[in-house]
């Protein structure tokens, strides 16, 4: 039980009993009442998600592919299931300045599972992948999981042992930024609690990290501004430390560091405040001690300090207290860690305004954690036997459980080590920013590791929200949030102005090529908009054309990116460790004498059927033929590659002016009357049918705003040729083609005002994994190219008697392979587990 210094008496002790029960808390005191309920709304109310990527190794050669299990999870409970169906997968440029590869997943139960086929062109660096739902976009990146995967170019096949680990890694494209000797490093100091208070004495974070945000280890001294010493440190290979420090009023300090070019440069720490709040977290044992302490400014009456803390793991309340200091007094707590849920405690002191001094972050391990055994039926194998591997899954009593895991089976010789469902979860989804081999504080705890933990913590802390805000006003979080939670892809974006500003209530028309339907709507008074429903089992062509609430076509359509691009692109170099070169050579190779013998003899790498001495004959299709559009022959074609000056006009129909036999144009105040001679309409307008490409468009106004040099061909159609559109195209058809006809703009930035066309994308299915049998043919002619990656199985349910077995068989490449299982159990909690088996070669 949490509990006080002798001097303060407890207001509220919470027993981790207690909060499941949290609805029926009562506090007497009104203040930590509200800071309670505030609290849980936030979590209620936001309902945060966390997405995790198991990935089938952590790092790949170009032309490999990525296989990954998606796991989407309640961020509080960390259960299976969310609010969202849709899972959005990217791969993201060094630069960070591209999406490279896009895969948008239908999630089932918090699940799903795919591949990344990487190009074989691939340029060396390091990629970023990520997984988010638009859900998360609400609360920007740090809700994304998003891990850096080096990726290697390999050279062709060395001819003899001595060049071959010479000849592997080429140098990375001018574009993959490499950190410089000249570059200053970045090193920061982070009072613990936020602030050094004059007089008090408290503990000081170090993080030094280089341009890619890797640590960096450095010495130092703390010198005040007569240059006198007051201190030193030192930090560890992942650029973190701390150090005690008592700071005093009026002074300035700065650290001299020496960097590891061999310079020194100085750095300033943060201002000393003369009065203010210090709160200290101590591991003591299994228990936590909070060390609170006051000083009021120089000159100010005594007083006594009335305070309020709150703790919480992951939005579940597991202290809340109040007392007061009077002078010199400290404020102590002691929270058991056995009695608390697993993952990152934050601690957030308050004074009597329920304004919020200090914080503080300190990780709970997990008492309770789960078991798992992966268990290969023997410890070697001949080249194609079968494997069979046993996987149970044992709760801390010993008691059979159920998970969803997924397993992979890879050579990760010389590969880098990298973060793990266990470390995601209670770590790194509570952490701001990257955070280096977040494994290593998890795979051997020791004083060593929880130590760097705390520093991690010390230095890295970040809260989903920020109390002030939370605090302002009693409003709903997610009243303001712009993304909602997709059950079925959506189409969102906001009608603006050219200076940006929103367009309230426009009215907005949907049309859709597959289906050729038509939906009219309204945007909300902020302009934004949003169109649910679009099944994804086939990508969606649609047109948006949008108006003003009193009819005009002054509008710019904003659409939601569906892959954003990071917000602040950092550039990420290739970063390989030299003793781990001998070993990256050798998988290049590997993987190189894979990715020859999957093209001789598995052109579809997913299916076990060779096709041999197959010719396949087809008619060209005609540049001037469009996937989308209806009609095969126009009346006229007018391409503008054969205009020249197309950037002289200021747009199509003043273009097309005096160019087309029979069709004539007219000025009619800001828009246009097009009449094609020989198409006319019994009944109703005379005007033609606009298309863009293939799509329909109300009026002339819609083209107006398409620059010509936009435009790869216009085609005029009238009669018999016109006939295919039906009555609509009584008039005639006049349809426009862009470059970009395959649907690729999202934004008016060039196409017309007013207008914008996207193709949405169908939902990804996952290839196979090529995983042949031999129960019958264990000497096959065909060779089965499988050295890194021999074996995935993206789902593998364990049930409640806490058991599955399953079967697969190796191929003719020998090693040691790294068997890697990961998932969540029905309440929740990680799995992992791992064994090695040894193959020999055929």
């Amino acid at each position: 039980m949490p509990s006080f210094s002798s001097r303060l008496l407890p207001v509220a002790c919470l027993s981790l009993g207690a909060l499941a029960a949290f609805t029926a808390f009562q506090n007497p005191d009104p203040a930590i009442q509200r800071l309670a309920t505030r609290l849980k709304d936030f979590y209620t109310e936001a309902q945060p998600e966390i997405s995790y990527l198991h990935l089938n190794q952590a790092a790949y050669v170009a032309g490999e592919t990525v296989w990954f299990k998606a796991y989407v999870a309640n961020a509080n409970s960390h259960q299976l299931d969310s609010l969202s169906r849709v899972l959005y997968v990217d791969v993201v440029s060094p630069s960070g300045r591209r999406v490279l590869l896009r895969r948008t997943l239908a999630l089932r139960g918090g699940l799903a599972h795919g591949d990344l086929a990487l190009p074989d062109t691939l340029a060396q660096g390091v990629y970023t992948v990520r997984a988010y739902t638009h859900w998360m976009r609400n609360a920007g990146e740090q809700l994304f999981f998003s891990r850096r995967v080096p990726v290697w170019q390999t050279a062709p096949a060395a001819p003899d042992a001595a060049s071959a680990s010479a000849g592997t890694a080429v140098p990375a494209r001018r574009g993959v930024a490499r950190p410089v000797a000249s570059s200053r490093p970045d090193v920061q100091f982070f009072p613990e609690g936020g602030d050094y208070v004059a007089g008090l004495s408290t503990v000081v974070g170090v993080k030094a990290v280089d341009a890619t945000g890797a640590g960096l280890a450095v010495r130092g001294e703390i010198l005040d501004d007569q240059n006198q010493v007051q201190g030193s440190f030192s930090t560890s290979a992942l650029g973190m430390s701390a150090f005690s420090f008592s700071p005093t009023a009026c002074r300035r300090y700065h650290a001299r560091v020496l960097l590891p070019t061999g310079t020194a440069a100085d750095y300033p720490l943060p201002a000393v405040q003369p009065a203010g709040w210090v709160m200290n977290v101590r591991e003591i044992g299994n228990t936590l001690r909070v060390l609170i302490r006051h000083r009021a400014a120089a000159g100010a009456a005594a007083r006594t300090q009335a305070l309020r803390l709150l703790a919480h793991v992951r939005g579940v309340l597991v202290y809340a207290g109040q007392g007061q200091i009077n002078g010199d007094e400290i404020f102590s707590a002691t929270l058991s860690k056995d009695k608390l849920p697993a993952g990152v405690l934050h601690l957030t002191l308050f004074d009597e305004q329920q304004i919020a001094r200090a914080e503080r972050l300190a990780f709970v391990p997990d008492p309770n954690a789960l078991r798992v055994t992966v268990r290969p039926d023997r410890p070697r194998y001949g080249a194609r036997e079968a494997v069979t591997l046993e996987v149970e899954v044992h709760n801390a009593a010993g008691l059979p459980t159920g998970a969803e895991l997924s397993v992979a089976v890879a050579n990760e010789a010389g590969l880098p080590a990298t973060g793990t469902i266990e470390s995601h979860l209670l770590l790194t989804s509570e952490l701001k920013g990257y955070v280096e081999n977040p494994g290593y504080y998890f795979r051997n705890p020791t004083p060593e590791t929880r130590l760097a933990l705390d520093h991690l913590l010390l230095t890295q802390g970040w809260s989903r929200f920020v109390w002030r805000e939370l605090l302002a006003s009693d409003a709903s979080p997610a009243a303001a949030y712009r993304f909602l939670p997709e059950q079925t892809l959506t189409l969102g974006g906001r009608l603006v102005r050219t200076n940006g500003k929103p367009i309230p209530n426009g009215t907005l028309t949907l049309y859709q090529q597959a289906n050729k339907s038509v939906n009219v709507s309204q945007a909300n008074d902020a302009g934004r908009f949003l169109y649910q429903g679009f099944s994804g089992q086939d990508s969606a062509k649609v047109l948006l054309q949008a108006r003003t609430e009193k009819g005009s076509t002054d509008v710019l359509i904003q659409l939601d990116e569906l892959w954003p691009l990071p917000a602040t692109p950092l550039p990420l170099p290739l970063q390989v460790l030299p003793a781990a070169a001998p070993e990256l050579a050798a998988y290049s190779q590997r993987s190189r004498r894979q990715q020859v013998l999957e093209r001789q003899y598995l052109p579809d790498s997913t299916r076990s059927i060779l096709l041999r001495n197959v010719t396949v004959k087809s008619r060209a299709t005609p540049p001037e033929q469009s996937v989308f559009s209806l009609h095969n022959n126009a009346d006229y074609v007018l391409k503008l590659s054969d205009i020249p000056s197309t950037a002289s006009f200021s747009d199509i129909f003043q273009l097309l002016q005096g160019r087309v036999s029979g069709l004539q144009i007219t000025r009619s105040n800001s828009s246009y009357n097009v009449l094609i001679r020989g198409a006319s309409s019994i009944a109703g307008s005379s005007q033609p049918l606009y298309l863009l490409d293939g799509m329909p468009i109300s009026d002339a106004e819609g083209l107006m705003g398409v620059a010509p040099v936009t435009v790869e061909r216009i085609e005029v159609l009238k009669g018999a040729s016109a006939a295919i559109y039906g009555s609509r195209a009584a008039g005639g058809v006049i349809a426009v083609f862009t470059k970009r006809g395959n649907f690729n703009y999202d934004y008016s930035k060039e196409p017309a005002a007013g207008v914008a066309v996207r193709q949405l994308p169908a939902y990804y299915r996952a290839r196979e994994f090529y995983a042949p049998r031999y129960e019958k043919a264990p000497s096959a002619a065909l060779p089965d190219p499988r050295a890194t990656a021999l074996y995935w199985l993206p789902r593998l349910q364990v049930p409640a008697s806490g058991t599955a077995r399953f079967t697969f068989y190796t191929a003719d490449q020998g090693g040691t392979f790294r068997v890697s299982a990961e998932g969540i159990s029905a309440t929740g909690q990680p799995a992992l587990g791992s064994a090695s088996l040894t193959v020999s070669a055929r």
